[in-house]
């Protein structure tokens, strides 16, 4: 027999094969291979806080109370007619009452859930719960009901609940090798925007919107180059470095870089040209342990990174370095790809330790972890409207899953050869065998606004680092 280990926010499958979010408990959808997420699931029908109007029936499904007593057997064993269906309804009810075969009962209508009492009616908030996927952006609760929206650059689509993207298709950039693709999320279209020499790799990558170049990291001659997707034309903007992690600051025009071994983390001005002499400065340093992938938050001058040594963390600093903070330290394997979701006000992250995918709010609180199977060998992770977009080392593929749920994998790219990172702007770590990834959209630049660095470098004469 095998015996798993599930985490507190799972349950474990009947046949030992996997674990289960508790929330995909009687959904439903069948999770587990053997379908026993969905047994019992009677029980849950009239649970206070858990259904509206629902009537369990004697062979573990659920029916809606109208049903119940109308002279039809509705239930597949008949257990919704017969008995006490013809004593009247005479109890105190909020809202309505229903006959059962048990005797009248009281039930709420949509949008409530039944009281503790059996008799009143309770407000249901569905704002409260993310993870239910209400609104996939913004969300206000009324009584009995809520309404979703949307922020500046999306809309809200016809089914009232989802916000996609205007303007024109988002873009998945995907380092392959020495080549970066682009693949279209809306029509799959993939061509070859970026080529370096054949005998380089392109690891960590991420991409400016202000003037359309792509920095990657070249770990063959230890040096972060660009390349402007317009002209074509190239460069170097520093040497003699090797960085895990880039991330653009395409605000305060400054890219920043970790170094796991050092233990820091570095910055230099975007329009910096290689001279012969390195022209950066250390952003943090000291007791960094293994700082591994980093995310930025531009308009807020803030900064995110995974911390994979002695003992695992995500970080939380200012973009100058100071106020610094440990965001979360329970719960965490080896964190190895982060990915920031601004709608939402979201941090992700990938735990190849746990194979596990984790959410936060960016306070620390709100957190979601969902342990799938699909999450191995993660490198690098992106956000894009209700998608989480990650690649994997081992299987030289791009995957996606829905953000909120887990749910509905789908395998975008598989290529043999060396794929590298994945990225919104924020990727994991370098190995030479995984894809690098990116998300290029417009809408970065309607979510971003300006910091402190944004208007004439901040009055510096060099670097600026944006502080809150």
């Amino acid at each position: 027999i095998l015996h798993l280990s599930c985490s507190r926010t799972h349950v474990p499958c009947r046949d030992g094969t996997g674990c289960v979010a508790q929330e995909y408990l009687c959904d439903g959808e069948k999770d587990c291979a053997d379908g026993s997420d969905e047994d019992g699931c009677a029980q849950l029908c009239n649970t206070p806080g858990r259904s509206h109007s629902s009537y369990p029936c004697g062979l573990g499904s659920c029916l809606n109370a109208s049903l119940v007593c109308n002279s039809r057997q509705d239930c597949a064993d008949g257990s919704d007619e017969g008995g006490n269906c013809s004593v009247p309804c005479q109890r105190s009810c909020t809202h309505l009452c229903y006959p059962s075969p048990q005797g009248p009962r009281c039930w709420c209508g949509p949008g409530y859930h039944l009281a503790a009492d059996g008799l009143s009616c309770m407000d249901i908030d569905e704002c409260t719960e993310w993870s239910k996927g209400a609104c996939s952006q913004t969300c206000l609760n009324a009584p009995g009901s809520y309404s979703c929206g949307c922020l500046p650059g999306y809309l809200l689509e016809p089914d009232g609940h989802t916000c996609k993207l205007t303007g024109p298709e988002p873009k998945l950039l995907v380092a392959v090798q020495s080549e970066v693709l682009s693949y279209g999320l809306r029509s799959g279209h993939e061509e070859v925007v970026l080529a370096t020499d054949k005998d380089r790799v392109v690891f960590s990558l991420d991409y400016d919107l202000v003037e359309r170049k792509v920095f990657w990291m070249d770990l063959a001659t230890e040096s972060i180059r660009w390349q402007d997707l317009s002209s074509g034309k190239k460069g170097t903007l520093v040497k003699g470095v090797r960085s895990d992690c880039i991330a653009v600051d395409w605000l305060g025009r400054n890219l920043y870089w970790t170094d796991g071994v050092a233990g820091q983390i570095l910055a230099t001005r975007l329009g910096a040209a290689w001279q012969g002499i390195p022209e950066y400065t250390v952003v943090m340093d000291g007791d960094l342990d293994q700082p591994h992938s980093l995310v930025l938050q531009p308009l807020a001058g803030l900064m995110y990174w995974s911390e994979v040594g002695s003992h695992s963390r995500l970080m939380e600093a200012s973009m100058d370095g100071s106020w610094r903070h440990v965001l979360l330290a329970q719960g965490l394997g080896w964190p190895t790809a982060l990915a920031l979701d601004f709608p939402t006000q979201r941090i992700f992250w990938l735990d190849e330790k746990l194979g596990s995918v984790g959410s936060a709010r960016l306070d620390g609180s709100s957190v979601k972890v969902l342990k799938l199977r699909w999450v191995r060998s993660p490198f690098a992770a992106a956000v894009c409207e209700g998608q989480l977009y990650w690649s994997e080392r081992k299987t030289w593929s791009v995957q996606q899953v829905d953000k909120a749920s887990g749910k509905n994998r789908t395998v975008l790219l598989k290529r043999h050869g060396q794929p590298h990172g994945l990225q919104v702007p924020s990727w994991g770590n370098p190995s030479p065998a995984v894809p690098a990834l990116l998300i290029s959209h417009p809408a970065h630049a309607v979510l971003a606004g300006t910091n402190g660095c944004a208007k004439s470098n901040g009055g510096c004469a060099q670097l600026c680092l944006p502080n809150p």
